[in-house]
């Protein structure tokens, strides 16, 4: 039996025209799998996403991740969004959606 490559799970599972136009629209996407094959897309997270998850979460790292996936889902398996084990496997990955440039301060 041969493996699909995540690629070609992601094509068969959403379709290559909607992630054609999921790209067009945020210029990224990521593909999240879990190990028993439920997976989603999210949206990259921009500044007022980020903020205002802040402003909702309060000092809770917990409801900030949960406010993060709902703002930038795109479609999925509905159990990440609402079975503990699943929601936790795919919190761990977050802050690959949260797209930076990094750079060097220095003093003059």
């Amino acid at each position: 039996m041969e493996t699909k490559t995540n690629k070609e799970f992601f094509i068969e599972k959403y379709g290559e025209a909607q992630i054609s136009a999921w790209k067009q629209q945020y210029g990224n996407i990521f593909c999240y799998k879990t190990t028993d094959g439920k997976s989603c897309v999210l949206r990259p997270a921009d500044l007022i996403t980020l903020d205002a998850c802040r402003v909702t979460a309060g000092r809770s790292s917990i409801k900030f991740d949960m406010a993060l996936v709902e703002n930038c889902w795109l479609g999925g398996d509905k159990e990440l969004l609402s079975i503990d084990k699943y929601r936790m496997g795919l919190f761990d990955w977050l802050g690959g959606i949260i797209q930076k440039i990094e750079g060097e301060l220095e003093e003059f």
